[in-house]
């Protein structure tokens, strides 16, 4: 059966700064709208993708019924207007994509199961019954597909990847669960992450999409890096990756009183140029402000360097120089970075005594450096873990080049679909 090509356009819930959008935007995809009910959050995403004189616009159809605002996904699907508009779009929007909080899901976290943010995936599905679109994703750590055990969530008896999967396939979509690594799409980073990826039923029929998605990802990874210059027989490192943003001249930093910054270097990879390619003309980098450290831990980053090797640094090492956290990295030049979190103060710069910078934090995630980010610089106290400061909104994103993978892919897949190609008949269940 053959289908016409509808426009690639999406919505993007639980935004964030706009990581996944980004990526989205690189591959040709448009935006239709998009859900953060944080104002930092949502202030990056909107002057960087919405606004008019944004760098990366391609919001270019917001529905009026919607404020360029913040919002809950609650505001949304809970809402009796919001909900008939919400109809009026169904069958209109190819993808609704999102990456709901996964802190309650963390296994570096509490797991606590009645977090109530580990139930919003539900509140997305609720979104997807309502527009009805060909492609649906979710995107969360590992610990989305553990069931609670000490901490169970009330009433559910499965993981809740699996009770989404079954909700999923309840409305009519064929679902698979998939495994990704950032560094596969040219990400310096390892970051593995799952996906439930959907597919509409009565448009692809009983195929394992599970498996079609991680073969089309496969080869689109290679061409992305290939495309882009970088290596494909290796990850993209850590030098590669922010040896430009030390070494510089320092200088104040423009935007935050009292601290310092460095001028650019000379770009050294092709990585760096990717990262630089619409900064070439400036001198100084956004976001790269360097902390005040205390003399303490200036101490701790010295030693580690000139006495450990790279990596994560033994607890016994941590304690007996002050540090009474057992997570601290020395960055490795020859290898990505292992999975960034939101905490800069984690990652000890490989030559410089001091802990990343947001902009490096940024790199990192593949963000490229005319992507400015907006609110507080980092967060400490009771808001912790409430607000989204700059640290949060990095650390916390879908890598844009990994957004930028899978549109491709999902455009790819649909013509696949869409042009009965035997190719399918492989993954036929």
């Amino acid at each position: 059966m053959k289908h016409k090509m509808i426009t690639t356009n999406y919505i993007d819930f639980f935004a964030g700064c706009g990581g996944l959008s980004l990526g989205l935007g690189w591959a040709g995809w448009s935006g239709v709208f998009a859900i953060e009910k944080d104002p930092m959050a949502f202030k990056t995403f909107t002057s960087n993708l919405v606004d008019e004189d944004a760098p990366y616009k391609h919001f270019n159809c917001w529905p009026d019924w919607l404020s360029k605002q913040p919002h809950s996904i609650e505001e949304l699907v809970d809402d009796d207007a919001n909900v008939e508009h919400l109809k009026e779009l169904s069958g209109k929007v190819l993808l609704v994509a999102g990456g709901p909080p996964c802190q309650g899901f963390s296994v570096a976290g509490a797991r606590n199961g009645n977090d109530p943010r580990n139930l919003l995936v539900f509140k997305q599905i609720k979104a997807i019954s309502l527009l009805n679109p060909v492609f649906g994703i979710v995107e969360n750590v590992g610990g989305f597909e553990r069931k609670f055990v000490n901490r169970p969530i009330d009433g559910l008896t499965m993981s809740v990847a699996s009770e989404a999967v079954k909700q999923l396939e309840d409305l009519g979509y064929k679902v698979g669960k998939v495994i990704i690594n950032a560094a596969d799409f040219g990400v310096p980073q390892v970051r593995k992450r799952v996906i439930l990826f959907s597919i509409r039923k009565d448009f692809c029929g009983d195929i394992d999409v599970g498996r079609l998605l991680t073969d089309v990802l496969s080869r689109v990874g290679l061409e992305q890096r290939s495309y882009f210059g970088l290596a494909t027989d290796r990850y993209v490192n850590v030098a590669e990756a922010i040896g430009d943003l030390a070494g510089g001249e320092k200088v104040p930093d423009p935007e935050f009183s009292g601290y310092e910054t460095c001028k650019y270097k000379p770009t050294q990879s092709a990585y760096q140029r990717l990262m630089r390619k619409n900064c070439m003309d400036e001198e100084i980098p956004s976001s790269h402000r360097f902390n005040r450290h205390s003399k303490k831990i200036i101490n701790l980053c010295e030693v580690a360097q000139k006495t450990q090797p790279p990596g994560r640094l033994s607890k016994e090492f941590l304690y007996e120089n002050g540090c009474h956290s057992n997570k601290r990295f020395v960055l490795d030049t020859e290898k990505p970075c292992s999975t960034l979190t939101t905490a800069p103060e984690e990652l000890i710069h490989f030559n410089q005594p001091r802990v990343v910078t947001l902009r490096e934090m940024a790199r990192l995630q593949s963000f490229p450096d005319d992507f400015k980010f907006y609110g507080r610089y980092t967060l400490n106290g009771p808001a912790r873990g409430v607000d989204v400061p700059r640290n949060a909104q990095i650390g916390n994103a879908i890598p844009p080049l990994v957004g930028r993978a899978l549109g491709i892919a999902l455009v790819h897949i649909y013509q696949l679909v869409a042009d009965g190609s035997t190719v399918l008949d492989g993954y036929r269940l």
